[in-house]
């Protein structure tokens, strides 16, 4: 039997959710080992990368598992929270 919770009207499979944290945490922890972080991923200038990851972290961020996914990452953990503060990303969330 499917483990399920609603949240706004959605139905959310909890066994998907439960299942998806280690592939998760595996991906983050291989970007974290390329990542430079002096402030960006890459070095001192926001690149394509920055960009394509911070879609990622508006919506990883907004999930209960966050903490969990980001506890052994934190060159990612500092770099969100530096990237989130710009007002470009400010914007996004709005």
């Amino acid at each position: 039997m499917k483990s399920q919770s609603s949240i706004g009207g959605c139905t959310t499979d909890e066994n998907k959710v439960k299942n998806a944290v280690a592939p998760t945490q595996k991906a983050l922890q291989a970007i974290e080992s390329l990542t430079v972080g002096s402030p960006y991923l890459l070095g001192s200038k926001v690149t394509i990368a920055d960009l394509y990851l911070i879609a990622i972290f508006i919506y990883l961020q907004q999930t209960p598992e966050f903490d969990t996914v980001t506890t052994q990452t934190p060159k990612l953990k500092n770099w969100w929270d530096e990237v989130s503060k710009l007002a470009s990303v400010k914007k996004v969330c709005a």
